[in-house]
């Protein structure tokens, strides 16, 4: 068998488990993932090697279509980038349903581009009625996308669940076959092209979004401020030393991260250590703070310097 390789865009609307399904893909949790939409909010590289492919996927923010701050805006940019720039794409949707947000999504994609769909959360499909529905949208699928000359139809449709990895492999494989051939380009050890430093931002944010729910607004950022790294010696793990600032938009805002006498504050910073920890291999210590900046989610110079470009 031929070796494939090339790069993959993962794209659907918020919510619909982009990251998770990046992570089952990648077989390692590099994206944060939260009931909030658009909890993704840069691009991430996940590498898949195996001895029949290599596959750099890439995680793209959820595209929205009703929200216009400057963050929305920039985020909406982002994942549409990623489309000039891959050699295949997969649509990720949920196995039950078809929203018209799904297929402003799919309007957006080249229409030469080979397309993959994922039908996410199969797992939740649990009565004969639920899986009528999965056949019957299989069925509105390819209704959606006949193949035509200048527009192929979808390459494949496939149940997956990112939870249980319900066919992640089939996926994968059905993703590789619209690859060219080639050698791998990194090694195998090689799971994403993104730092320490990044990772650990976003396990913060990922703390502040679980532990806070519907309660904290969606514009909620991390920014590290500090960061130092110490190897492991004869005697002693790793050490990592981490200071960062959690931005939020409104003064109202700023009780609700610190919480009474700043007790949620130490268990989002907890948590965060311990996953930190877990995700470095090593002795971590993490200090935080909250800052408010007046509406940062819709001022463009604010937006891009805290990383969103």
């Amino acid at each position: 068998m031929a070796h494939r390789v090339g790069f993959v865009a993962l794209v659907g609307r918020p919510n619909v488990g982009k990251s998770s399904l990046l992570n089952a893909l990648v077989g390692m949790n590099l994206a944060i993932t939260s009931r909030k939409a658009q909890t993704t909010r840069h691009r991430i590289l996940g590498v898949r090697t195996t001895e029949s492919h290599q596959i750099f996927f890439v995680d793209t923010p959820g595209i929205q279509h009703s929200h216009t701050a400057a963050l929305n805006r920039q985020l909406n940019r982002t994942a549409l980038s990623a489309l000039q720039e891959v050699s295949a794409v997969t649509w990720v949707i949920e196995a039950h349903k078809l929203r018209p947000e799904d297929e402003a999504v799919l309007a957006r994609i080249p229409p030469a581009m080979p397309v993959v769909v994922a039908m996410n959360k199969a797992d939740r499909l649990a009565t004969e009625a639920d899986k009528a529905k999965a056949f019957a949208l299989v069925a509105q699928l390819q209704s959606l996308r006949p193949n035509q000359p200048d527009r192929p139809g979808f390459k494949a449709i496939v149940p997956v669940s990112a939870v249980t990895g319900f066919q992640v492999d089939v996926l994968a494989q059905a993703l590789a076959d619209c690859l060219p051939e080639g050698p791998a380009q990194v090694d195998a050890d090689t799971v994403t092209d993104r730092s320490t430093r990044f990772f650990v931002a976003e396990i913060i944010r990922e703390k502040l979004f679980r532990f806070l729910g519907d309660e904290l607004p969606y514009e909620a950022a991390v920014v590290i401020d500090q960061f130092s790294e110490e190897p492991a010696q004869a005697d002693r793990p790793a050490r990592l030393a981490v200071a960062a600032t959690i931005i939020v938009g409104r003064d109202s805002h700023k009780p609700m991260v610190l919480g009474e006498g700043g007790a949620r504050l130490r268990q989002i910073g907890s948590q965060a250590r311990h996953d930190i920890a877990a995700f470095c291999d090593a002795q971590v210590r993490l200090d935080l703070w909250v800052k408010v900046k007046e509406n940062w989610a819709d001022t463009e110079s604010l937006v891009r310097s805290f990383g969103y470009e």
